[in-house]
């Protein structure tokens, strides 16, 4: 029996004007309107809009239905499925229920106000609204035409009145019951999902009255659904404007960045030149010197000292003219884990010095990765140079590849002294160094070496325990698979 809004409005005037038993059920029927809609307007979750909407029509203070589901389009708006249910599965449970109900004193409101309980998995209806899945397409499934027309029906012995046509035996057998009420729950036009209502524990008739309340309940709970639905939608539209927004400041960031290390770069550059010819004057007399001075001259240690730190001054040079130089890669089959053997080949002597202990995990079969072979072997040194200086005392160092998909990753562990949390940010930034003789161009290197080769740097950082490089590459960049990005930095 469809229940329209025309029906429904003829019949308010000759009750309103009624006075007794009449007059009170009509109070109690807007009490629990007043009552669900404060509590709707009180909440944009879901799942507690569903606890209101569902407790509201099984309460006996409410609607008084012994069970209630409400179905939704899922997230992909292709299927109906149930998303919530509320309702005792037996007499004796609906008995121990209404007992506890009666008990805790409550009022309406009070009860809706609760937080919803935790899910009982031994109630008959979650098993069945887990169930309900149809798809929307399918325009000749009950489910579907019930939703569809928009109206308040009632479903009698599985003929839908008074339209006659008959459920399906399939969907009366699911629901466990062949008489109900099933109200449309629509808004602007837009189908939103279906109420179903009934009471297959009492066996108690639904008349009219009840499938007027229903609709209009259904109308509240409507107007609440597209409210939760739109404040979902606004919700992320503002993030996905937030992250466009953070993306447009990082990449704002990066661009001053860049050109900050443009200035810095050319800076060092011509200093660098500059300094360079003295230098080399100065170096070569120094030795000369220390070679016709015979050991047991008093003058001999003081040239020495000069020869070392006209040495050092030539490495910083030659490293600052190395990361000013730095050139497109020059792109080829790569056999990382050759390269990673024959680095570790050459600084030996320092891994020995060092009292540390390599390990070279490497996945067997890698192919071979189009890069720049001289920069990842510059990256492999400094990398490797930088766990040996992490760990004075000894340790382990181990360098782990693998392949993941059209990916290779790239692990370099430390067990050294790990980095402070003050110098995360500043450690890929150019000659910023924490090492007593360092130049601070060596993370530098590496960050724009990998950054040409649109790979990606990770570093998860343990003070005291140790640090972890992690480089991605893609097998062949020119498929464009990653974008640079700035390096990350993750406490551990």
């Amino acid at each position: 029996m469809p229940v329209t809004d025309n029906a429904m409005g003829s019949s308010l005037g000759p009750e309103m004007s009624a006075s007794g038993p009449a007059m009170e059920r009509r109070i109690a029927d807007l009490t629990v309107l007043y009552e669900v809609s404060r509590a709707l307007q009180g909440t944009l979750d879901e799942d507690r809009a569903f606890y209101i909407i569902l407790t509201g029509i099984t309460h006996g203070r409410g609607l008084g239905f012994n069970r209630a589901f409400v179905l939704l389009p899922d997230s992909s708006g292709e299927f109906l499925v149930g998303r919530q249910a509320i309702g005792p599965s037996s007499p004796d449970e609906a008995a121990a229920i209404w007992r506890e109900l009666r008990d805790k004193r409550l009022s309406f409101g009070e009860i809706l106000a609760q937080d919803p309980p935790p899910e009982r998995k031994d109630f008959r209806v979650n098993s069945i609204v887990s169930r309900i899945r149809v798809p929307l397409s399918e325009d000749t499934h009950p489910l579907i035409r019930l939703m569809q027309r928009r109206e308040t029906c009632l479903v009698s012995q599985g003929i839908v009145q008074p339209e006659g046509w008959a459920l399906e035996p399939a969907l009366t057998d699911l629901l466990e019951t062949e008489t109900f009420a099933a109200a449309s729950l629509f808004q602007s036009g837009r189908s939103l999902g279906l109420l179903l209502a009934d009471n297959a524990i009492t066996r108690a008739p639904i008349g009219i009255e009840s499938l007027r309340m229903l609709q209009i309940y259904a109308q509240v709970a409507s107007a609440s659904l597209q409210n939760m639905q739109l404040y979902g939608e606004l919700m992320s539209r503002i993030a996905v404007f937030e992250n466009a927004n953070r993306a447009l400041r990082d990449s704002h960031e990066r661009l001053l960045h860049a050109e900050r290390l443009s200035t810095i770069g050319k800076m060092a550059a011509l200093l660098a030149h500059e300094i360079r010819t003295p230098l080399v004057s100065i170096g070569g007399f120094a030795r000369r010197l220390a070679r016709k001075t015979p050991p047991e001259d008093s003058r001999r240690e003081e040239i020495e000292i000069i020869v070392s730190e006209v040495t050092r001054l030539e490495r910083l040079i030659e490293e600052v003219l190395g990361y000013t130089r730095l050139s497109r890669p020059d792109f080829a089959p790569v056999d990382m884990n050759e390269l990673i053997r024959s680095v570790l080949s050459t600084m030996r002597d320092s891994i020995d010095k060092g009292s540390v202990r390599a390990i070279a995990d490497l996945g067997p079969g890698l192919p071979d990765v189009r890069a720049d072979k001289s920069q990842l072997r510059q990256v492999l040194i400094n990398l490797i140079a930088n766990a040996l200086d992490a760990m004075p005392s000894g340790g382990v160092l181990t360098i782990r590849t693998r392949r993941d998909g059209d990916y290779l990753e790239l692990g370099i562990l430390d067990t050294g002294v790990g980095i402070e949390r003050e110098d995360w940010g500043k450690l890929f930034t150019p000659f910023y160094t924490t090492k007593p003789a360092g130049t601070g161009l060596g993370l530098a290197v590496v960050s724009q070496v990998i950054d040409n080769h649109k790979g990606s740097l990770r570093l998860e950082s343990v003070p005291g325990q140790g640090s972890t490089f992690f480089i991605r590459l893609a097998l062949d960049p020119d498929r464009g698979n990653l974008q640079p990005e700035s390096p990350e930095v993750v406490h551990m």
